[in-house]
């Protein structure tokens, strides 16, 4: 049986947002490339990431998430909403802008999908206590020595922790979650692609 790369996930489809976050992106790679930015039509907040499954697992988790999360949790109550504001880094390696507001709510959405994926030997398990946030790039080599070298060749570029001071408490913008969303992720030379399941 063929398999499937898929992962669940939040998308952002606020454009005003995600053209605050391309502006942040440009003075980032500016300022500590070089980096490999994510694509603003790719940008999503991963919920939980399922690996290589078969298309049975797929509808199975499609349809536990709509009745067990979809349903209660967003076409029934009330709205959420999420803040984006603030930004940071894992060791400079991936960045990222920090999730306001919804942090708890998240965590049991995640909670509670990560406990079904535990019925399915095929699905690796994470080891880390899962840390709701946005990924916005991730370096390709030592960033640290090439933001020391982009700061010396670009006269004029703030250096990585004046940027990331700046930016420390800056609000991107509030988006209103929809639902969680089932995606198929296809690797390419040039990337990702992307596209939504539904069963």
């Amino acid at each position: 049986m063929s398999k499937i790369r898929a992962f669940f996930a939040l998308e952002l489809n606020n454009q005003q947002i995600l053209d605050e976050i391309e502006k942040y992106q440009e003075k980032l790679q500016k300022s500590i490339g070089p980096l490999k930015l994510v694509n603003r039509s790719l940008i999503h907040i991963t919920l939980k990431f399922l690996g290589n499954i078969d298309i049975k697992t797929a509808k199975n988790l499609y349809n536990f998430v709509e009745s067990e999360i979809n349903n209660p949790y967003f076409y029934q109550n009330d709205e959420k909403i999420g803040n984006l504001k603030g930004v940071g880094d894992f060791n400079k390696r991936v960045f990222f802008i920090r999730i306001q507001g919804v942090k708890e709510f998240l965590q049991e959405i995640y909670e509670k999908i990560n406990q079904k994926t535990k019925e399915f030997p095929e699905i690796k398990q994470e080891s880390k206590p899962y840390s709701p946030h946005l990924t916005i790039a991730r370096s390709k080599r030592n960033s640290r020595y090439r933001s020391q070298q982009n700061h010396g060749n670009n006269s004029g570029q703030l250096p990585y922790t004046q940027l990331k001071s700046q930016y420390k408490e800056f609000e991107f913008g509030k988006w209103k979650i929809e639902k969680v969303i089932l995606k198929k992720s296809v690797l390419t030379p040039t990337g990702p692609i992307y596209s939504n399941m539904e069963f």
